[in-house]
Order: structure tokens, then C-alpha cells, then sequence
């Protein structure tokens, strides 16, 4: 299972805040020590920019990206031994009850599996300060 750098058309809000806090605080921390005359004072951009920003955003992004990640690899899961499913019985290894007992074993796991990514997506939205998802305000 790999990860791509760019996983979201869509930025995370959360990502943005944390860019303008870091932002704010490595101009903050470079334009205080050119006040206090401290001769290296450009060495906060190279940290606060290089270093903290990159650091900062990536780690926003990685936490937020495995709800995405997980979701999309059940669904790719499930459709991968749906399609197995159907080969096996095409090829005739399996009879006609057996396929419509794992059809049905299937697709009650991928029921249960949904069920359970909804309520992590929901947790998910609370912790970024969203309205869940799915849900209206009615």
C-alpha cells in the first residue's frame, strides 16, 4: 500500500492553519532577531520555511490522508473478491448455493466494513471541526 504526496485535489483545512501559524511564527522569530540586531537572523526563514513548514504540513496531511486510504483500500478489496467471486463461479468451481452463500457472506462484510468507515469518517470530521458527513441540518 503506498502513499502518494499529492492524495487530495482538495487541501485539508487543517493544513492551511497550520501553514499560517508556522508562517506567522518563523516571520515573528526572524523579524525579533533582526530588531535585536542578531547578525544570523536569516537563519529562521531557512529553518521556519525549510524545515518546520514541511515538517508541520506533512504530518497534518499523513494523519488526515489514512481515513482517505483506508476507505478506498476496503473498496478496492471488496470489489477484487467480488470479482473472483464471480470468475470461480463462471469457471464452475463453485455451484449455484455456494456462490449466492459467499455472495451474501460478502456482502454482509462489506456492509459491516462501511458501517464502521462511516462512523471513523464521522470521528474523522469531528476531530477536523466538520459537519459529518452524510449528515444534514435539518
Amino acid at each position: 500500500m503506498s502513499r502518494t504526496l499529492f492524495h487530495s485535489a482538495r487541501p485539508d483545512p487543517m493544513s492551511a492553519v497550520v501553514s499560517a501559524v508556522v508562517t506567522t511564527g518563523t516571520l515573528v522569530v526572524a523579524f525579533g532577531l533582526l530588531a535585536l540586531d542578531v547578525e544570523s537572523f536569516w537563519l529562521a526563514f531557512v529553518v521556519g520555511f525549510g524545515v518546520v513548514l514541511p515538517a508541520a504540513v506533512g504530518l497534518v496531511e499523513y494523519d488526515w490522508s489514512d481515513d482517505r486510504q483506508s476507505t478506498a483500500d476496503r473498496d478496492s478489496e471488496a470489489e477484487a473478491a467480488l470479482a473472483t467471486l464471480r470468475q470461480r463461479y463462471a469457471r464452475g468451481e463453485l455451484s449455484e448455493v455456494e456462490f449466492e452463500r459467499r455472495l451474501e457472506q460478502l456482502l454482509e462484510t462489506a456492509a459491516v466494513s462501511a458501517r464502521h468507515a462511516d462512523r471513523t469518517e464521522h470521528r474523522a470530521d469531528e476531530k477536523r471541526g466538520e459537519a459529518p458527513t452524510g449528515v444534514s441540518d435539518q
